[in-house]
């Protein structure tokens, strides 16, 4: 069941029979309630970078003698549908995969930035076919920076969406299983402003199984797949042969 800001202040209202809303009169401030809303949701994203709601396709265009790359992004698909998810390297959460569409393709490997900047520095620092991406200071790397246009797409996990705390015709930006969650834990927290430990525990405890449960369930591995232990050391940047740079792969060069 999706549900909006105002359906959980109107449900956690009934279940702890409580007057929400900004009157003095009332038993607790609608700003408060908020802020409990808020803090279920947080607590609940942070439990895993890779919630499967947030999966997000991009394509990004590359530019001639550049390598960093921190604006651009282009949604493709995104498992929340409609969902604002941003142009900007800092609305990817988690980057899984980087792959060059262009030409014969090939899927990038991810190096350190440190380790990167080893080889690719001074006048070894020349233009070529992308093979190599790493992460840092808010953008997306690429080794050696291309030499022309290349079309990169790239797969990852989006960051949350806040928006729906603020406007009411948007659901809670998660899995729905989680939605049930996040009343439990405002009511508890709304009963412990009331002073009322237990029944705090009760719906605490409610949130926590809860929680739990949802998230062993998302996140469990694929039947139709089988598991891999280790996939082993990857040195094909592509299958057709070796990258050229300075006389062998750089996995291998020394």
């Amino acid at each position: 069941m999706s549900l909006n800001i105002n359906q959980i202040r109107d449900l956690v209202a009934d279940i702890t029979d409580l007057e929400i809303g900004n009157d003095p009169s009332d038993d607790i401030s609608e700003d408060l309630v908020d802020t409990f809303i808020e803090e279920a949701f947080q607590r609940i994203i942070s439990l895993n970078t890779k919630w499967p709601w947030y999966q997000t396709t991009y394509e990004i265009n590359t530019v001639a003698s550049q390598r960093r790359y921190a604006t651009g992004f282009t949604q493709v698909h995104t498992t929340a549908t409609g969902t604002n998810v941003g142009s900007d390297f800092a609305d990817i959460r988690e980057i899984i995969s980087v792959t060059n569409e262009s030409n014969g393709g090939n899927q990038l490997i991810y190096i350190d930035d440190f380790l990167a900047q080893q080889y690719w520095n001074g006048t070894a620092d020349v233009p070529g076919y992308p093979v190599y991406f790493s992460m840092w200071a808010g953008g997306l790397q690429i080794w050696p920076k291309p030499d022309g246009v290349y079309t990169l797409n790239i797969r990852g996990f989006r960051q949350p969406s806040y928006a729906w705390l603020t406007d009411s015709g948007l659901t809670v930006d998660i899995n729905d299983e989680f939605h049930i969650m996040i009343i439990n834990f405002v009511a508890s927290r709304c009963y412990q402003f009331q002073e009322d430990p237990e029944m705090a525990a009760v719906y605490m405890n409610h949130f926590d199984q809860g929680v739990t449960l949802s998230r062993q369930n998302i996140t469990h591995p694929s039947n139709n797949q089988p598991m891999v232990l280790s996939g082993g050391l990857q040195i094909w940047p592509w299958n057709t042969g070796w990258p050229a740079f300075k006389s062998g792969n750089l996995l291998w060069w020394r």
